[in-house]
């Protein structure tokens, strides 16, 4: 799989998908080591880096990610019923998260397809669920942001999230 693609609709991983990539990660991390002496050099593990959501902003974000692959754990922690996303994107020379915001409250849900996903899709995390994803980042200049549309109040009705703020930025080096 290409390392960047545009849609954000594509390819979503289950809970039960997410439990089986893991075990996988796990199952041949342990044979892979198996059998090897102590002087041996093993590949470190992908760091976890753990974001959650609440009060439509991420938290837990580093501004800073190393390049090579990375293991995102999003938790949508909101007090209410809502759900959220965890989209990175790769932002062009020159543009900013607030390009990223401008576009979200012109154009809505669309303005999505207007910016250049980096790695694999989240999906969608309903209040309280929890999503792992691994993807490999390259150097530049990045941002999480929602797509998805709602408030408080329950149901879909309301503003695309990240016209309200909801966009972390992060540079991989």
């Amino acid at each position: 799989m290409a390392p960047f693609h545009r849609s954000g609709r594509h390819g979503r991983l289950r809970p039960a998908h997410i439990l089986m990539l893991g075990a996988a990660v796990v199952l041949i991390g342990s044979a892979c080591s198996k059998g090897q002496s102590s002087s041996t050099t093993t590949t470190a593990t992908p760091p976890v880096i753990k974001v959650s959501v609440s009060g439509f902003r991420y938290h837990g974000m580093p501004a800073t990610i190393k390049q090579g692959y990375t293991t995102f754990l999003f938790s949508n922690d909101e007090s209410f019923q809502i759900t959220h996303e965890m989209i990175p994107i790769a932002l062009p020379s020159g543009k900013t998260t607030q390009d990223v915001i401008n576009d979200g409250k012109a154009k809505g849900p669309a303005s999505e397809d207007d910016w250049l996903h980096a790695g694999g899709d989240f999906g969608t995390a309903d209040t309280g669920a929890h999503v792992l994803e691994a993807i490999y980042l390259y150097p530049g200049n990045y941002a999480v942001a929602c797509w998805q549309t709602g408030t408080q109040s329950g149901g879909t009705n309301g503003p695309v999230h990240v016209s309200i703020g909801m966009i972390a930025p992060f540079t991989v080096s």
